[in-house]
């Protein structure tokens, strides 16, 4: 997919990082310790935990997940939870009732996943249905299409308002880059800019 010098740096730091992580959880394993994971119905958990997944077949460890479901009720009130990421640090322990211990058929058919994801290569990974699966780089093109219109609106309203009426566990960086794809393009054009991207206005200039 298109990435500028920026982009491709940044991604090559973090991919650092993760890679440092999983040779310290290897290590862990190596000494026989017991696993848990904490993921979400969001694509990208979905993937990080088939990809975990995938390495952990080929361990004996005793493995346990936590998901997030998707809502809790307290005090009469229904919280509604997206990804862990807007789960207070202090609230996690009340979560530990969803724990499960993994079989080593679960491992293995959630490894399968990944396997059948990676085969594919698809540019971009969602949840259709409840399962993974890739999808074309314009899946969810859509939201900016509902919501852009030809009066010009400026950036950071309209990915605020595709987050707030599309819960979809999509990053507004996602979002950024496509708009950026189709100024470039022409489909979107720049009523008035900015050195804040996300400060501009802009409108849809299809026909």
């Amino acid at each position: 997919w298109e990435q500028d010098e920026e982009t491709e740096e940044e991604l090559r730091r973090t991919g650092d990082v993760y890679a440092e992580e999983l040779r310290r959880l290897k290590r862990f394993l190596d000494d026989g310790e017991a696993v848990r994971i904490w993921y979400s119905g969001a694509p990208y958990s979905r993937c990080g935990f088939c990809h975990l997944c995938q390495t952990l077949r080929q361990y004996e460890n005793e493995i346990r997940a936590v998901k997030l479901p998707e809502y809790v009720v307290r005090e009469n009130c229904i919280t509604v939870y997206k990804n862990w990421g807007e789960v207070a640090a202090e609230e996690f322990a009340g979560f530990l009732s969803h724990e499960k211990k993994l079989s080593e058929e679960e491992v293995r058919m959630y490894a399968s996943e990944w396997s059948e994801l990676v085969s594919e290569n698809s540019p971009l990974r969602a949840v259709v249905n409840g399962r993974l699966a890739g999808v074309p780089e314009d899946f969810y093109d859509f939201l900016i299409w509902k919501r852009l219109t030809r009066k010009p609106v400026k950036q950071a309203r309209l990915i605020g308002d595709i987050l707030g009426y599309y819960q979809l566990s999509v990053g507004d960086w996602w979002y950024a880059k496509r708009i950026e794809h189709f100024i470039r393009q022409g489909r979107i054009c720049i009523a008035e800019d900015s050195k804040n991207k996300y400060a501009r206005m802009i409108y849809d200039s299809r026909g």
